[in-house]
Order: structure tokens, then sequence, then C-alpha cells
């Protein structure tokens, strides 16, 4: 699959399955206010804290923005396919998004007319060829989808997936794996090694994520002149994520933003922003991930073959992005969001 780049949408519409989580809030803003994309709807799924806490969270905040009459939010997978499930306190708190008091009761509760499954369907079928999914914590949810409805795969032009690390890891007991993959690497594998999806999946790994780094130059701007109470939100919940991967992963200059840099290749893809402005370098790689529970290296993501750029052959894994544009454009969401917000 050569990817087109020539512009052939206004606007990008995806579905965001996310475990908010301080990174994943970056993410919904984004998708919620970048005017390149349409955020169709929400599935929130376990990960960085259970189900129901991170369903909690995707509620608040869009209540926090303003947007819950616009984004439906469906509650996502409850679980792992195998595995039990594990969750993150040490990083994102027990609520899953500590560290604020700003944070509103949500002003409508979750979906409950039809299941996410149904959700995605309807949506994909809706916008079937241009529709990305975006993937910002475990992959149960998305693999469940195409498991359970694969003539949904030819349809979905991306699946963009913050997980893993070619080079790098941040779980299991080497220290090999990262969560998103390690939480439950048989749904990874299964898009991985499904030749039908695999070279439409873009990996946005620990390799690349660890060079978004929210800094104190970076807390600053979000915080602004203080006048905002969005604002004040977002300062705070980056104040604890900086704590907690302080304390947990020893990043002394700030934490990294993980999650909507899923957003980012997006933009150079549907040739909405060029390659010069995103900056999103890859590699095409075919990936496995390890399964087995007794290897101390469960949930690495390893790769078997690497395929030229041009391919339409293996997974699409960055390792450079603007880091620059990357925080340009979510202040400017942030800020279109100060203005819609209620708080």
């Amino acid at each position: 699959m050569t990817i087109d780049q020539t512009p052939s949408f206004d606007r990008i519409p995806i579905w965001l399955d996310c475990d908010p989580g301080h990174d994943d809030a970056v993410g919904v803003l984004m998708g919620a206010f970048l005017p390149q994309f349409e955020l169709l709807g929400i599935s929130a799924s376990y990960g960085n804290a259970p189900p129901k806490k991170t369903a909690y969270n995707t509620l608040s905040l869009l209540t926090a923005m303003g947007k819950t009459r616009d984004i439906p939010v469906y509650a996502g997978a409850q679980k792992p396919w195998v595995r039990e499930a594990r969750y993150a306190p040490d990083i994102h708190g027990e609520s899953g998004l500590d560290g604020t008091t700003l944070l509103p009761i949500p002003d409508v509760p979750l979906c409950t007319d039809v299941s996410y499954l149904c959700a995605m369907e309807k949506a994909i079928e809706a916008h079937a060829g241009r529709i990305s999914v975006v993937s910002t914590g475990s992959l149960t949810s998305v693999a469940t989808l195409l498991d359970q409805r694969p003539h949904l795969k030819p349809k979905i032009k991306f699946i963009s997936i913050m997980g893993g690390g070619i080079h790098q890891g941040n779980s299991n007991m080497n220290g090999t794996a990262e969560f998103n993959i390690w939480i439950d690497p048989q749904a990874a594998n299964s898009l991985f090694r499904d030749p039908a999806v695999n070279h439409k999946c873009i990996l946005v790994p620990l390799d690349l994520t660890h060079k978004a780094i929210a800094t104190k130059s970076v807390e600053e701007r979000v915080l602004g002149d203080g006048s905002s109470n969005l604002r004040k939100l977002f300062y705070e919940l980056f104040l604890f994520f900086a704590k907690t991967y302080e304390n947990a992963q020893g990043f002394e200059t700030g934490p990294p933003v993980h999650d909507p840099l899923t957003l980012m290749p997006l933009l150079q893809f549907y040739g909405l922003k060029s390659p010069r402005d995103v900056g999103f370098v890859y590699k095409r790689l075919d990936l496995l991930v390890v399964e087995d529970e007794s290897d101390q290296n469960l949930g690495q993501t390893k790769v078997l073959s690497e395929y030229s750029s041009e391919s339409s052959r293996g997974a699409i894994v960055g390792f450079e992005l603007n880091i620059d544009y990357f925080w340009g454009q979510f202040l400017s969401a942030l800020d279109s969001a100060s203005i819609n917000s209620p708080l």
C-alpha cells in the first residue's frame, strides 16, 4: 500500500478508542477541536484504569470541553482477550486522572442504545474508505471489532495506534514491552499478523513518543495567563503526570505525552499537512508480539522483517515527528477548547 498524500478530504473522520489517562485527555482534546478531524465517537476501554473509571473520565473531559452533545461515548472493551486486566495507578493515579479537582461531573451518561461494536460499525459503514480508527489504549476493542465483523477491514483507511516499543519498553519483567501492547498481546497480534489490516496499522511506539516531553516551558504555555479553568485543569494534569513519570520511570525534564501523537501521521497521510510540517518518518516493519505468559519478555514487540517504506507490506512504524509542530497543534486545540468550555 503506497500512501497517497494528495488531499482528498477536508476533514478526517475518526473513531477514538481510549482509556483516559492523562495523555489520552490530550488526544480527546485534539481530536475534538482540531478542525482537520471529525471525531465521530469514542469507546472508553479498560487500561490506564478500570473501565468504569475511564468511561467516567471520558465523559467528564467532554463535559469540561462542552462537547458531550457532539461526541457519543460508549463503553469499550472491558478486559483483555486472555490475560487478567492490568492497570496503571502508578502513572495515572487510582482514578485514572488524578491531580486536579476541576474535572466536572459528567452532564450525560454513556450511550447504551447499542454496543460499541455496533456504534463503530455504523460509523465505519457511513464513512467507508475514509475513516481511520485511533487506538490509544489496549488494542482489545479494535481487535474484537475486526474479529467479529471482518467485513469492515477493507472499509478502514488506517488504524493509528499508540503502542509498542522497538528498542525500548516500560512493562514486563525485563522492561522490554510497552504497556498498551503488554496488557493484551493477543489482541495486538490479531492486527499485526493479519495481512488484511497490518499494512494499514500506523504504530506510534515509545521510540517516538519519548521525544514528546511536556517540559516546564510546555506546562507554562498550557496554563497561559491562568484565566481559563480548562487550561488550569490541563496544567494540573500535566503537573501530576510529570511527578508520577519522574517517580516511576525517572523522567526528570517532564513526562512523555504519548497518545495524541497518533493523530499527527493522519494529517500527513491524508494530505492535509505536508510531510515537512508533520515530519513523520517511518519504517515498514513485520511485527510479532510475545504472547507466552512464562516469557520474561511477554508483550515485547519484535521485528521480524523490514520492507521498503514504499512497500504495501508491514506496519507503518514511526520514529520521527516534528515535535514543535505537534505542540503547536495541541496548543491551538486548547485555545479553541478554552473558548468553548463551560468551566
